[in-house]
């Protein structure tokens, strides 16, 4: 069954066959995506001019810089998911990208972050005995001047902790009646979700009963079929 793709006001159609057609609302064109885009950088570089107001040599103001540079991050990382990026959709958050990826990210940025902050600040003895434990006392230092990425990422790898639903699938018919909770599959017909005879074309009306006798003599054709294959591999094997 060939599929035929096209665009009819903002609306991805597939045309399944002759009188039944998949219709997905909320297409993500090129421009949506680029327009979210840009306002996501031009948020993003606000909020690093407004974290550079703030006195980094004190502990205080580098915390709350730090804390505008991830605000950045996440910026940048939900611009792609609300410009349709992922599939459109309501935006949900995946427990296992927040537990397997955001977590280690924060743990590990943390650490590096309370050895990098102005003297004084807290917890950063045990930052600093975390890392000479490790043996990484050389790659961190070498690593310093380039801090104000890592809270940046921080908030990127946050944002990517979220996705989207994905766009509500419609099905229609070639006048553009919408024909509701009915899913199409590879199969010519479409089958629905709940009552068959509810969502029928006038012709092709049948009410419970019809459809209950025809899936019982399916299901008797079935076990006929299965029968008569079992004796015939039967009468062969005598032979």
């Amino acid at each position: 069954m060939a599929l035929l793709q096209r665009r009819t006001d903002e609306r991805e159609t597939t045309t399944v066959d002759d009188d039944v057609a998949t219709e997905r609302a909320g297409a993500s064109p090129g421009i949506v995506r680029a327009l979210f885009t840009l306002a996501g950088v031009a948020g993003a570089g606000l909020l690093l001019w407004l974290a550079q107001l703030f006195n980094l040599d004190e502990a205080s103001g580098f915390w709350v810089a730090a804390g505008i540079v991830a605000a950045a991050g996440v910026a940048l990382g939900l611009s792609q998911l609300f410009g349709g990026w992922t599939k459109w959709g309501w935006p949900t958050m995946s427990p296992m990208m927040f537990l397997l990826a955001f977590i280690p990210t924060l743990v590990v940025g943390g650490i590096l972050l309370l050895a990098w902050q102005p003297d004084g600040g807290g917890g950063q003895e045990f930052a600093n005995d975390v890392i000479s434990t490790l043996g990484v006392g050389g790659l961190v230092d070498a690593l310093e001047p380039f801090m104000w990425v890592v809270p940046l990422v921080i908030g990127l790898v946050f944002s990517f902790t979220f996705d989207t639903t994905g766009p509500r699938t419609r099905i229609v018919d070639t006048d553009g009646t919408v024909l509701r909770d009915r899913v199409v599959t590879h199969d010519r017909d479409a089958v629905p979700d709940e009552d068959v005879h509810d969502y029928r074309g006038d012709d092709d009306r049948r009410d419970d009963g019809s459809v209950a006798e025809e899936l019982r003599e399916r299901d008797r054709l079935q076990a006929t079929r299965t029968t008569t294959d079992g004796d015939t591999r039967v009468d062969r094997d005598r032979i």
